[in-house]
């Protein structure tokens, strides 16, 4: 993953988002506050033994941007397509 993603291990947080297909908008993922753990956490194994699993992952280095409406519209077309 930080090899596809160019993001060092250490900056790579992940989550769970359930199984395929998901009804979650990735405008919403911030506000569902969804539990994201580091790739090195002991606490929590990632689990996934069977397809369609959906696992988010960010870079915890940045920070949440304000989108413009212009924004929010071309991503909410972007995920209808």
């Amino acid at each position: 993953l930080s090899e596809l993603s160019g993001v060092p291990v250490e900056y790579i947080s992940f989550s769970k988002g359930g199984s395929f297909p998901v009804e979650i908008s990735c405008l919403d993922i911030e506000k569902i506050k969804l539990k994201w753990y580091s790739i090195n956490s002991s606490k929590y194994s990632l689990g996934l033994f069977g397809d369609g699993h959906v696992i988010y992952y960010k870079d915890n280095r940045e920070t949440m941007k304000e989108l413009t409406d212009k924004e929010r519209s071309e991503i909410q077309e972007a995920e209808e397509a």
